[in-house]
């Protein structure tokens, strides 16, 4: 479950890295300048935006597995289409309809894998969808780099190229099953036990699931909007403001640095600048293997706060020291990625924890959504300010927001590394919103108390 829920992620990063490299010559073909290179390189982020805002709600109303391949069927064809685009305006709409489908698959595919995974599994599991995002990040700057010398036209290649791992996890995707757990929340036990039997065996404990699922409220039936007004109004609104506020402070500054990592090493006076980007970006997958390493072992909060000071950090640098050596530059550059990447599993972890299972889609889509809104925003003014203030002033840009998400962390990241899915997102509420029988187990006692009722 875990490794093909991996196949939006991968796609995602794909997309977003192909861009990169494929941005400067199309740029050049298609005649349009940095406002254009800012629109183009923010469009997937700005479908993400609405593809999580509608589809987190719907995964809830209508379940995980409906639209499951739908999404990568739209990014599969989408991805074709970009060979044809013929303008800015074309490559940015068909950009935009494959964030649509992107933004739709994180809720689905997160909540899916969240709901089959056990408790020690289940932070390391979820981190290893950020680590095949930077998997796929960096495969795709390699494939352009491999690709730029195919001619005045090899971008046309490079952004069609994301058509072969949608293809791929499209495949693996088919027959997918159901989630067990959303199945008993809208009171459909007998598929939720033939689901629990086939796919993880007689031996699996169906009645602490069902005895798990009672003590839950029952879904509001509505409209997707209801899901939205009942999160809030069982006391999740602060803690869906943490995992926004921390998702966009992670992301906002990584994919506007990794978006326009080639120009960004030019103007600070790196030679070859698009290898160095590649080397760069690599570091990344050794980022997030080290985050899912040390998730259970750091816990979640520490491993954010570190990851956001020391993100912080390499880009004040960067900025007070833009006529550094090519290798201290890079150094900087490498320290950031592997920083922001052993955080970024939290992006994941998170929202899928915090929040119970009939809203669990709804948490993740309004983060996802927020997140990418921030991201393209940074996307979009990264190049316009670097052209009007330099490159030092965006860098301090990008440091001020990772700053904002060091002290959101300090202030409201929970520890959750020890507690089931139901008793971490019933911590989530505060104390005032949930009774005191509903209080999580704090201590070794309780918790074996807990366990033997």
């Amino acid at each position: 479950m875990a490794f093909v829920a991996a196949g939006g992620p991968f796609c995602d990063g794909y997309l977003l890295g192909i861009i990169a490299v494929a941005l400067p010559s199309a740029s050049t073909d298609l005649g349009f300048g940095s406002l254009g290179s800012g629109l183009i390189g923010a469009s997937a982020l700005i479908g993400m935006f609405f593809g999580g805002l509608v589809f987190g709600p719907l995964t809830d109303r209508l379940g995980r597995s409906r639209m499951y391949t739908l999404n990568l069927v739209v990014f599969l064809v989408c991805s074709l289409l970009q060979f044809f685009a013929v303008d800015a305006a074309s490559l940015f709409a068909i950009r935009f309809v494959m964030g649509l489908a992107l933004g739709a698959d994180y809720p689905i595919a997160t909540a899916l894998a969240t709901e089959f995974l056990p408790r020690r599994l289940r932070g390391p599991a979820l981190a290893s969808l950020v680590l095949v995002l930077w998997v796929g990040y960096t495969l795709s700057y390699a494939a352009g780099y491999l690709m730029s010398g195919l001619g005045d036209g090899a971008w046309r290649w490079m952004l069609a190229s994301a058509a072969v791992p949608s293809f791929l996890f499209l495949l693996l995707r088919v027959g997918t099953p159901e989630s067990p757990r959303w199945l008993l929340s809208v009171g459909r036990t007998a598929e939720a036990r033939e689901i629990v039997v086939k796919h993880l065996g007689p031996q699996a404990d169906f009645a602490a699931l069902e005895a798990e699922a009672r003590e839950s409220p029952p879904p509001k039936k509505g409209l997707a909007l209801g899901s939205v007004l009942e999160l809030f109004r069982r006391g999740y609104g602060p803690m869906l403001a943490f995992c926004s506020i921390f998702w966009v402070c992670q992301v906002a500054p990584s994919f506007a640095v990794k978006t326009f990592q080639p120009q960004l090493l030019t103007s600070l006076h790196v030679e070859h600048a698009l290898g160095a980007s590649v080397l760069v970006q690599s570091f990344a997958i050794v980022g997030t293997a080290l985050g899912l390493i040390v998730i259970n072992f750091l816990g979640r909060r520490t491993l954010l706060f570190s990851s956001m000071a020391l993100s912080m950090a390499a880009l004040l640098i960067l900025g007070i020291s833009p006529w550094a050596a090519g290798s201290v530059v890079i150094t900087l550059f490498i320290t950031f990625t592997v920083a922001e990447a052993a955080g970024s599993g939290l992006q994941f972890v998170y929202p899928n924890e915090l929040f119970p299972t009939d809203l669990r889609g709804t948490g993740m889509g309004i983060a996802t959504a927020l997140s990418r809104l921030g991201s393209a925003a940074g996307t979009f003014l990264l190049p316009i300010s670097t052209d009007k203030w330099g490159t030092s002033a965006a860098l301090y840009i990008a440091a001020g927001i990772a700053g904002v998400g060091l002290l959101v962390s300090w202030r409201m990241a929970p520890e959750t590394r020890h507690l089931g899915l139901a008793d971490s997102s019933t911590a989530a509420r505060p104390d005032s919103a949930r009774p005191d029988s509903a209080r999580p187990p704090t201590t070794n006692k309780e918790r074996r108390a807990k366990a033997q009722s």
